[in-house]
């Protein structure tokens, strides 16, 4: 790799990125979420400078400046999206009018049938200004940054700012003092840390644990001090488990489930390249891997005293909803099958962006009253995947899917073994497949941290195959 001076326009550039995508990353996690309007509206206009940088990051001098648009083409997918929100909102299939003193979106269609459409042509504005601003911002990562340990540093700080919320949500819920210590009113009960719905702090929290996973084995493998454990790896390791104690303290137990999953996973590796090493130094295996086993039991044991009160609460009222008949898959199916109804009126492009609690009072009309868990929470379908076929089609849908796929192509298939590049996209995956039967993206924390995290790792990757063994 060739190394570029602090002076140049380049790593000026550089610095710019990572402070403006560190700065959205740790807005977006510390103030509620990102999920309150006047944060996500801050957090768009400051997500949308990322175009300028990438403008920059075009028409940078040198090599840094080929290799940015012999990208370009990659953003494709992106325009096009871009392009199809911006073209529905010149055709709006509802109009408003008065009734009473409350204004009512009506169903007329589209002015132009068969062309994109959009119920409420300046929300989804909003939502695309959001949207595609944090993308941009984060595949600046591609097009600017040349240090793996830059790299590094962006996932350390935003690691690092996940572990301290983790601490902050702990002592939050335990102390029963209220959101934000009672300093703020959650629109919504059931929240953790700045998080105003906790299951959007686990896929926050499971992004970040993944990631934090990465670098316990990458200092593993990299530590320079007289031992491990004088290395930066203690640290690491202690915040892997702050983040994992998180879920069940949070009550969430789809976070709680996916810890599980994530911790096994890594005990598993651990386990592997314990007993390898041990092996290839002709020493026994079994105190190593006997103390690890024993770590895991006694860590396993304080969370569950820890999360004691929370497994307690859900448990409780699992055993409640039982008593009563109710059903949360039964409601949920039924959600899902009224929202695929709702998509295939308009397969192809969608009733628009941001459009999902209008669009859907024509499958299910609000009633008065009513004992279904979800009559009254339309604004999400609760499945992002399935939303996004509602609001933006098959076409938007496929243009989203190939936003990831496109950029992914470019990893070398080698390079996902390392740690900094598996355990990441891991985590995406992850939530990518949660989304099927949750909202994570619906918070501006977690679509924040999923394509850093995302474009990170895709970068890494490509950085490391063309590293030298010393290279930054």
């Amino acid at each position: 790799m060739t190394r570029v001076s602090s002076a140049t326009p380049s790593s000026r550039l550089e610095t710019a990125v990572l402070v403006h995508l560190g700065i959205l990353l740790l807005a977006a996690g510390w103030i509620y979420g990102g999920n309150i309007w006047w944060m996500r509206s801050a957090l768009t206009v400051w997500a949308d400078v990322g175009a300028c940088l990438t403008l920059a990051a075009f028409f940078q001098p040198g090599d840094g400046g080929r290799e940015a648009r012999r990208k370009a083409w990659w953003l494709l997918p992106w325009l096009l999206f871009v392009i199809l929100v911006v073209a529905s909102s010149f055709n709006p299939s509802f109009v408003p009018m008065k009734a009473a003193d409350e204004t009512l979106l009506v169903h007329r269609g589209a002015v132009h049938p068969g062309w994109p459409s959009t119920v409420n042509p300046g929300a989804s504005l909003q939502e695309l200004a959001f949207g595609a601003g944090v993308y941009l911002a984060a595949f600046n990562l591609l097009l600017v940054v040349r240090s793996r340990r830059a790299l590094r540093r962006l996932l350390v700080v935003g690691a690092t700012s996940a572990v301290l919320l983790a601490v902050f949500g702990t002592i939050q819920k335990l102390s029963a003092q209220g959101f934000y210590f009672g300093a703020a009113t959650s629109p919504n009960k059931r929240f953790f840390s700045t998080f105003i719905y906790y299951n959007h702090w686990g896929a926050f929290m499971i992004l970040w644990l993944t990631t934090a996973a990465g670098l316990v084995f990458y200092h593993a493998l990299n530590h320079r001090a007289r031992d491990l454990w004088h290395s930066p790896f203690t640290l690491v390791i202690i915040g892997v488990l702050l983040l994992a104690a998180s879920a069940p303290v949070s009550a969430s137990r789809a976070a709680t489930g996916m810890a599980a999953v994530v911790v096994t996973l890594v005990l598993v590796h651990a386990l592997a390249r314990i007993i390898a090493h041990r092996r290839a130094q002709r020493r026994p295996a079994w105190p190593p891997v006997l103390a690890l086993v024993v770590l895991a039991a006694l860590t396993l044991g304080a969370v569950g005293w820890l999360a004691h009160r929370s497994i307690h609460e859900r448990y409780t009222e699992t055993l409640v909803a039982l008593g009563k008949n109710q059903s949360v898959f039964e409601d949920r199916s039924e959600l899902y099958r009224d929202t695929w109804t709702l998509a295939m009126k308009k397969p192809v492009f969608g009733w628009g962006l941001e459009s999902y609690e209008t669009a859907f009072m024509l499958i299910r009309p609000r009633p008065l009253e009513s004992n279904r868990q979800y009559e009254t929470s339309y604004l999400e379908a609760h499945s992002d995947w399935l939303q996004s076929v509602a609001e933006t089609g098959f076409a938007g849908t496929t243009l989203l899917l190939l936003m990831t796929l496109v950029p992914f192509l470019s990893v070398p298939w080698r390079t996902l073994s390392h740690p900094l590049v598996g355990y990441p996209l891991f985590g995406c995956i992850l939530i990518a497949l949660y989304a099927w039967i949750e909202f994570p993206f619906a918070s501006g924390a977690v679509l924040v941290t999923f394509w850093t995290v995302y474009f990170s790792a895709v970068r890494y990757a490509r950085l490391q195959e063309g590293a030298t063994p010393s290279g930054a």
